[in-house]
């Protein structure tokens, strides 16, 4: 069995923008959106399928790290009013939409990947999102549908330098722009590569600084707080609460509207 689990926002805002400007952009995305998860979900060979969505709120993330996702562009008004027509398109072609309320759909997409996989399925996560690549595992793969990659150990290796679990820890020392989540000044991908090379993890490098060069050991030992903060940030949680099982996932084919 074979699990697809699709990143709502990432998909729709994609092919919104692409529309954007047109006659009817929201019409226009609820069928390109409709058709992509579908034809995703045939090129898989899904048995089940999934697409997260989330509601517009603080979440724990907020509580630790106010700035979170400051900066971050609003989505457009038109776009924000047609959601629920583009979610009900998803519906009417098989496909089960949920919402987690608290949670971000990072959290809840995490949380359904590890829990299929751990039950045998294979499991594809459609997104364009980086922060998924921490996810990937031999059962896990991360699928981007724009640029027709496809990420597993191996590609996440080649893409980043780094296996797919040491990247929360490079994240944790380089920031990430995209979710104004701060590093540690003066170390870059290098430095960060660099340090995981050397000790394997960012509590080993905390633990032997001896390991390092000195300038860059100071460095750790000035910024350790807010590396182990943003490498909270950085961590998807798997322990979402979903209140439903695999019977309730699977794909309905032949009922698009």
């Amino acid at each position: 069995m074979h699990l697809l689990i699709i990143d709502a926002m990432n998909l729709i805002r994609r092919v919104y923008a692409a529309l954007e400007g047109g006659e009817w952009p929201v019409e226009g995305t609820r069928a390109r959106s409709v058709t992509i998860a579908t034809a995703t979900a045939e090129a898989v060979g899904a048995s089940h399928c999934v697409v997260v969505f989330e509601e517009k709120c603080e979440t724990w993330r907020h509580t630790l790290w106010p700035d979170y996702k400051l900066g971050r562009a609003p989505m457009a008004e038109t776009l924000q009013a047609g959601l629920p027509e583009i979610r009900a398109g998803l519906t009417d072609a098989g496909l089960t939409c949920i919402d987690v309320a608290g949670w971000e759909a990072d959290d809840i997409v995490a949380s359904l990947a590890d829990r299929a996989s751990a039950g045998g399925l294979e499991v594809t996560i459609l997104s364009t999102d980086k922060g998924f690549c921490q996810l990937v595992t031999p059962r896990i793969q991360l699928r981007n549908h724009f640029d027709r990659t496809a990420f597993d150990v191996e590609g996440v290796k080649q893409k980043w330098g780094l296996p797919p679990h040491q990247l929360v820890d490079f994240w944790a020392m380089t920031g990430d722009t995209t979710n104004h989540l701060p590093g540690v000044p003066g170390i870059g991908p290098k430095g960060a590569g660099s340090v995981l090379d050397t000790c394997g993890s960012l509590d080993m490098a905390l633990a032997f600084p001896q390991l390092l060069p000195e300038k860059l050991a100071a460095t750790l030992a000035q910024y350790w707080q807010q590396a182990l903060l943003t490498r909270v940030l950085a961590t998807l949680r798997r322990d979402v609460p979903l209140g439903m099982n695999l019977h309730d996932l699977r794909w309905r084919r032949g009922q698009i509207s």
